[in-house]
């Protein structure tokens, strides 16, 4: 149980943080009839991410790229803003939707200049729940408590505008500037949000806990309240039944809300009070995750593991079948006993965590079976030494494995170098562009 909590406690926690801000945001999404602004805010904060890249040649990771990311999130939220008060004639729906098509042309054009950037597409698109970290979650955390905070402070004008937007003109308030703070809060936590989780899982949190409270709740307080329940109890089962299934984390979490909002629909269709409803679907959820949790733990006491999934939207696209075997951790001897070339020993992301000589990383490599373990041990290396990990990383290159896989690789080497690496993942390695690359990465590291 232990091991299962150390797979999927910080994936979990991670659901939580977003579902505690998204959650509040999506009762005024559904209230202000603006569905899609998550996927249009992510998308221009992508638009942002890769002009910074592409243009300016700044690190995808680096600070000035969140800074432009923002900007052009804050332009976008004083679009939404003017948009909704100076213009009637169109649904402010249409024009969220119209401005996702073009953000999402322009991120192609900016691609398409250079194909570094595909880099930001990735990461705004697939998001990387499992493989959260505990800087990720902190600093994701700081983020959204202060958009909290600000909904707080001025929670009477932004609620009054959710609630009813020509009322809040009649009052008097200034509804050009609350909605543009609005949106522009939104854009933050879009954007934190779906660099973790992905487009997908970010989206259903934001829409189905708060269809959800509105089928039980009318007031806020009781609207968050279901909301933030179900979609925790949600995630849970989305999280369990992805590690007994060996199924992506992300499809699973949005597959396990929708499936809520469907039973208690049908319950709710069928007449079911609402206390009953919430019960019957609790009980149910109740007795799927015992049975999911009682599979995992049933199975790691045997050979097989747990492995993140093909790479859906909710996980990493280097997670390929990346096993956690929870039962290796128990003998430390065991740790190592595949360095010297025991093909039982499985390669698993704990336990190269654990690995600090690039030795050992190589001796590992070598024996790998598949290009998602070598994939894996290549980014290790790369993160304890960039000179002994460069060579290993241009031996997998040379293979041309799978697109997502030389993906992984210049992603990590350009977050390792803090440099640019204009490697075309798109043309095999042998091509003179990909050649010049490597030469060039060679002389920025200084190797022969």
């Amino acid at each position: 149980m232990l091991e299962l909590i150390g797979v999927l406690g910080l994936p979990f926690l991670a659901c939580v943080i977003m579902l505690a801000i998204l959650g509040y945001i999506g009762i005024h999404v559904l209230k202000r009839e603006i569905i899609f602004i998550d996927i249009a805010l992510a998308q221009v904060a992508a638009v942002g991410a890769i002009a910074a890249h592409v243009i300016f040649h700044i690190h995808g990771h680096s600070v000035y790229a969140h800074f432009l990311s923002f900007g052009a999130t804050l332009i976008a939220a004083a679009f939404f803003a003017i948009v909704r008060r100076r213009i009637d004639q169109i649904p402010l729906e249409a024009v969220i939707g119209v401005s996702y098509a073009v953000s999402a042309a322009a991120a192609l054009f900016l691609v398409g200049i250079a194909p570094g950037g595909h880099v930001h597409i990735q990461e705004m698109l697939a998001g990387s729940i499992l493989w959260a970290t505990w800087s990720q979650i902190v600093w994701s955390a700081g983020v959204f408590a202060a958009a909290g905070l600000c909904f707080y402070l001025f929670r009477r004008p932004i609620r009054a505008i959710s609630d009813n937007y020509y009322d809040a003109l009649v009052k008097g308030y200034n509804t050009l500037g609350w909605d543009f703070l609005f949106y522009a809060l939104v854009g933050v936590v879009i954007t934190m949000a779906v660099r973790i989780a992905g487009v997908v899982v970010v989206f259903t949190f934001l829409i189905i806990p708060a269809t959800l409270s509105a089928v039980f709740a009318t007031g806020w307080t009781g609207r968050l309240l279901v909301a933030w329940g179900a979609g925790a109890v949600s995630s849970a089962l989305g999280l369990l039944f992805a590690d007994r299934y060996d199924f992506s984390v992300g499809p699973s979490i949005a597959m396990f809300l929708g499936v809520t909002l469907i039973v208690v629909s049908l319950l709710r269709l069928a007449r079911v009070s609402r206390i009953a409803s919430a019960t019957a679907w609790l009980v149910i959820a109740v007795a799927l995750g015992a049975w999911f949790a009682a599979g995992s733990i049933a199975r790691d006491l045997g050979p097989t593991g747990f492995t993140g999934g093909p790479g859906g939207l909710g996980g990493a696209p280097n997670t390929g079948s990346i096993t956690h075997s929870h039962a290796q951790h128990d003998d430390p001897a065991a740790e190592h006993a595949g360095d010297a070339g025991a093909g039982s020993e499985e390669i698993t992301v704990d336990r190269l965590a654990t690995i600090t000589d690039p030795g050992q990383l190589e001796t590992i490599y070598a024996r790998a079976t598949d290009a998602g373990e070598r994939s894996m041990v290549v980014c290790r290396t790369l993160e304890l030494d960039v000179k002994s990990g460069l060579p290993m990383a241009i031996e997998f290159l040379k293979e041309d494995p799978p697109l997502l896989f030389r993906l992984t690789i210049v992603d990590k080497l350009e977050e390792v170098t803090g440099r640019e690496v204009p490697y075309n993942i798109d043309q095999p390695f042998a091509t003179p562009s990909n050649q010049e690359a490597v030469a060039g990465l060679k002389d920025a590291i200084g190797l022969e």
